[in-house]
């Protein structure tokens, strides 16, 4: 591990990448040494599960409530 730590400025800059966005895809950091650090914002996706469930519901909504309707 270094010894020295460079530190973070406290100058942010949120940067939107989409016109939808809530929060800032990314965020730029001065450091004490002079370079930026960019971070990205981390998305959580779905469980897998999750969507296996949501595609059988939508399947059991086109077949009319019951799964034996449509095969």
């Amino acid at each position: 591990m270094s010894e020295v730590r460079v530190l973070p400025l406290p100058r942010v800059t949120g940067v939107y990448e989409h016109d939808s966005s809530t929060y800032p895809d990314r965020v730029k950091i001065p450091m004490s040494d002079g370079k930026i650090v960019q971070y990205r914002i981390d998305v959580e996706m779905p469980h897998p599960c999750f969507l296996a469930a949501m595609k059988n519901i939508e399947r059991m909504e086109v077949c009319g409530g019951t799964a034996n309707q449509c095969g």
